[in-house]
């Protein structure tokens, strides 16, 4: 997934990506409601020193279980197209980090603060676009955080297939709110990026063992691949594939913070290289092998296709690390969101001060916001319980918007020295590009209306017996 913490900190929740010097306690405590920082700061946050620091955040925060769909995205297209996408689409992300680059720039010389993805909707467009800007976020983050319910509750189900039993998809869901909400009740993370180190590890050795044990096993029986897929039966998958890839390299929302955390924001565009071209190799290793040794029985996440064995146990165990740090860094996001809407409707009875009382109302107001968001990514995961979809979804709501939509509209609007041949460029990348969306997001509605059809109604039992013998899955689970 795209990555999977690529979102994280960037939507005017006043949590800083990188880790500074502040006083350990909750963003309430130090922060505005709703997460809008305070006027008075008493702390400095910490400058990176190099554009190579930064390209590592970059790598540790925009690499996620979107990288798991890959050797499906090329079951749908062929190796060609497949490919090439990856490769085409990885300079794509470059063009727009360049952007993102450009306009903070243009921020920073005209005395602008741009510290985050909406204050750029604001140097551009005033509130309204900040508002903009904020709204498609804000979605594509509840979107996200449904698909790493789903991915959870589908690790677990492999890794405990034995020794569980064969039970229902939906009642490891169900485990999962139990796991989750515990952490969720933490309001200050002030160690994001170290999170976000840890969930790139748990998601290169995921990637790892998943690559040399296909490697290690050869090619499955029938796995039969081609240079391109002209099948007209698989015109939807083969659409919503792009956008797919598309997320694989989502992760701009966090650019204007980053920029703004370097001594030399300058030296961006080097961090974007390294870093895009880095995913891009590790995209075509995992798409290329997934591909060639499962062909046609390639499924999402790839990881359900291992042998039935103690690496694959361990690959998924790694696999729900990295979900339960990118869910938990979600969760707190949205949770403060939740609580800056409930202050907005009602700031009269809202509980103010450092006194107990008023800590304890804040808290329960906090454990509350966290099951409703929970309670929710449980409903819409069972309703919704396809990962190509969820994240073809994901991608066609927010994942275009942010990275290409986005900083082509604001670069048009805000740089008066714009060529005239990159204002066209502009222009094209925007219209292609809302109407891919439109069209990935109807067929994406239509491939879960018919995976409905197929393979069952929402809520259904969805065991590892059940997929086997559907043909869902040539492994594990």
């Amino acid at each position: 997934m795209d990555s999977v913490v690529e979102r994280r900190g960037s939507y005017d929740q006043g949590q800083p990506l990188l880790g500074d010097d502040s006083e350990a306690g909750s963003d309430e405590d130090k922060l505005g409601l709703g997460g809008e920082a305070k006027a008075e700061h008493h702390h400095h946050k910490s400058k990176i020193s190099s554009w190579t620091n930064t390209s590592l955040i970059m790598c540790a925060n925009l690499m996620g279980a979107g990288v798991l769909a890959l050797p499906a995205v090329m079951k749908d297209v062929g190796w060609i197209p497949g490919l090439g996408l990856i490769a085409l689409l990885a300079f794509g992300a470059v063009y727009s980090g360049i952007l993102i680059t450009r306009i903070w720039m243009l921020a920073d010389q005209r005395k602008f603060p741009a510290e985050k993805y909406g204050d750029l909707g604001r140097f551009a467009y005033g509130e309204t676009g900040k508002r903009v800007v904020n709204s498609v976020t804000y979605f594509y983050i509840t979107v996200v955080t449904v698909v790493f319910h789903l991915a959870a509750a589908e690790s677990m189900q492999t890794v405990f297939y034995d020794v569980g039993g064969n039970l229902c998809l939906w009642q490891y869901s169900a485990l999962t709110i139990i796991i989750v909400l515990p952490f969720a009740q933490i309001r200050s993370l002030q160690n994001v990026s170290l999170l976000a180190i840890i969930g790139s590890v748990t998601i290169i050795g995921t990637v790892l063992i998943a690559v040399a044990r296909l490697l290690q096993g050869g090619p499955l029986e029938g796995a039969h691949t081609v240079l391109i897929n002209t099948s007209r039966k698989d015109i939807r998958p083969k659409v919503n594939s792009l956008v797919l890839i598309v997320f694989s390299y989502c992760g701009q929302a966090i650019f204007t913070e980053l920029i703004s955390s370097m001594q030399k924001p300058k030296d961006f565009p080097k961090a974007v290289w390294s870093s895009t071209l880095t995913m891009m190799g590790s995209y075509i290793l995992i798409a290329s092998v997934g591909y060639a040794c499962l062909g046609a029985l390639a499924i999402a996440p790839v990881t359900d296709a291992l042998p039935e064995d103690f690496w694959a146990q361990i690959a998924n165990v790694l696999l729900f690390g990295h979900v339960l740090v990118a869910y938990i860094i979600e969760l707190n996001i949205l949770t403060k969101g939740m609580i800056h809407a409930w202050h907005t409707l009602d700031p009269a009875h809202w509980p103010t001060g450092r006194s107990k009382a008023a800590k304890i109302r804040r808290r329960v107001m906090w454990g509350l916001s966290t099951c409703i968001l929970i309670g929710g990514s449980f409903l819409l995961s069972n309703t919704v319980s396809f990962f190509s979809e969820l994240l073809a979804f994901a991608g066609a709501t927010g994942g275009i918007a942010t990275t290409y939509i986005f900083p082509c509209l604001f670069i048009i609007k805000v740089d008066q020295g714009i060529s005239n041949g990159e204002r066209r460029l502009c222009k094209t990348i925007i219209v292609v590009a809302i109407i891919f969306s439109v069209v990935c997001l109807f067929n994406t509605v239509l491939d879960i209306m018919q995976k409905w059809k197929d393979i069952g109604p929402p809520f259904m039992c969805m065991s590892c017996d059940y997929k086997k013998a559907n043909n869902l899955t040539p492994g594990v689970c």
